[in-house]
């Protein structure tokens, strides 16, 4: 469920890499980043301080609430 937040929340407002909600969901920032549902890549070239949630992380997000939901 908190990698669900954390997708959530970088879908809706992405948050920096020292903020309060990154302090708060290490853990689970971690294994999105790993699974690469989230990224602060914006492209080829450039990295930004702001997770942001990847097409990976939103496809997987909406698998987990059809689960979630029947």
């Amino acid at each position: 469920m908190e990698i669900m937040l954390v997708i959530q929340k970088a879908k809706i407002t992405p948050f920096t890499t020292k903020s309060d909600f990154a302090r708060e969901f290490a853990n689970p920032i971690a294994l999105a980043a790993c699974e690469g549902f989230i990224s602060t890549k914006l492209n080829d070239d450039t990295y930004t301080n702001r997770w942001m949630v990847t097409q990976d992380g939103l496809a997987w997000f909406e698998g987990a609430v059809n689960v979630l939901s029947d």
